[in-house]
């Protein structure tokens, strides 16, 4: 499997299954997720949580891939994330809006595994297509 396929198949199976649990045979045991969706970094089975918590929030979520890059074992990706806010997300009760945002993930994949993952998401702009936030 090739570096960009490992990266894709998250996508896939997160975005495309809902399913989390799929996920682990993609990350290293010692893997590390640094993401503006968490504080501090991650372990795999803190992004879970995250995972589940979007998944409840937007149990329609789906990602389109619009890019990836490859170098070496580093796989860029350019994402388009969407869904419908039935559920509640993180305290947040459902608005019933729909969003769309683009994210970048920077993947570090070595033997098959990712190892480091680096995820910046548009938060401020789905908080805002939900009415969560004031547009401005």
């Amino acid at each position: 499997m090739s570096n960009k396929s490992v990266s894709l198949k998250f996508f896939e199976t997160y975005a495309g299954k809902h399913d989390v649990e799929g996920c682990a045979p993609l990350f290293a045991d010692n893997a590390i997720i640094h993401s503006n969706t968490a504080p501090a970094p991650l372990d795999f089975q803190g992004y879970k949580q995250v995972g589940y918590a979007f998944l409840a929030g937007f149990p329609d979520i789906s990602a389109t891939v619009i890019e990836q890059l490859e170098d070496g074992n580093k796989v860029v990706t350019r994402v388009a994330w969407s869904g419908t806010h039935t559920g509640t997300l993180n305290g947040i009760p459902p608005t019933g809006r729909s969003y769309r945002s683009e994210a970048i993930t920077i993947d570090t994949v070595v033997n098959g595994k990712i190892v480091e993952r680096h995820d910046v998401s548009d938060l401020l702009g789905m908080m805002q297509q939900l009415g969560v936030i004031p547009a401005q």
